[in-house]
């Protein structure tokens, strides 16, 4: 079987806004990108990496977190191993978007998408700039109306699932209205922001799970700390971090079949 080129899509974000004013730290969650992409690299597949400014993506640090890990030292550990793999790979050092949709022989190339997880995609990712206005960043749109053009696997997790909000209607239709998903659930939400434990000192003036259900997503859930992946047709989804695992099983499976019959 040939071998697949990935393209993963990383926010360059550092902070997301409060609705009460103010803004707390983000960044791209450890586990929603290297358990995902993990499969993907063991099995020889390329990933190439794109993001908004061309700025390579920051790790947030709450997801460094012992009660993400299942407070596993080693688990935590081999993510960090995977993530200097990725670094070695070209994490940090991204292509800049706009040049990738200026060259459509190389975006033809690329079989499939992935968009991570943390809030920091909601900043710059699903809009072009969240801290400063609530314009939606249509080179996102542009980049996923490529790939659900071309029926190409497009997978995405926990906020970095809000970006599907980005892509364009098309005869009067959102390009996913109607697909089923998920994304973080808001009892996610009211964990991370209410909690004392979690408290991040604000809350963002909107939700990934209001955004989609708006927009025409069919969104569901399941209680926290359960996996919950949901494939629809091109499309692929994870709830949050306990799904990053069964994301990149069952990503790499969709791929697989794709690479098979394209």
């Amino acid at each position: 079987m040939n071998k697949a080129t990935i393209l993963v899509y990383t926010s360059s974000a550092t902070r997301v806004p409060h609705r009460e004013g103010g803004s707390h730290e983000v960044g791209v969650f450890l586990g929603e990108l290297t358990e995902v992409v993990e499969p993907l690299i063991e099995k020889g597949h390329r990933l190439e990496f794109v993001s908004p400014d061309g700025t390579g993506c920051t790790i947030d640090k709450s997801s460094f977190q012992p009660v993400y890990w299942q407070f596993s030292s080693r688990r935590l550990e081999h993510a960090q191993n995977v993530l200097t793999e990725l670094d070695a790979l070209g994490l940090r050092s991204p292509m800049k978007l706009s040049s990738l949709l200026a060259d459509r022989n190389h975006l033809d190339r690329i079989d499939a998408l992935f968009i991570p997880g943390g809030h920091a995609p909601m900043t710059d990712i699903l809009h072009r700039n969240w801290l400063e206005s609530d314009e939606l960043n249509h080179e996102t749109g542009e980049l996923l109306l490529h790939f659900h053009h071309a029926g190409k696997p497009t997978a995405l997790i926990c906020h970095g699932a809000a970006a599907l909000a980005a892509a364009p209607e098309v005869d009067g239709h959102w390009i996913y209205e109607g697909y089923s998903m998920t994304c973080v659930s808001r009892s996610g939400e009211w964990m991370a922001e209410d909690l004392p434990f979690f408290n991040v000192g604000g809350h963002m003036p909107d939700y990934p799970k209001s955004i989609l259900e708006r927009s025409g997503g069919m969104v569901s859930n399941v209680m926290i700390g359960k996996s919950l992946v949901v494939e629809d047709r091109e499309l692929i989804t994870g709830q949050d971090p306990m799904s990053a695992e069964e994301l990149g099983k069952r990503f790499l499976a969709k791929i697989e079949r794709y690479m098979e019959i394209r």
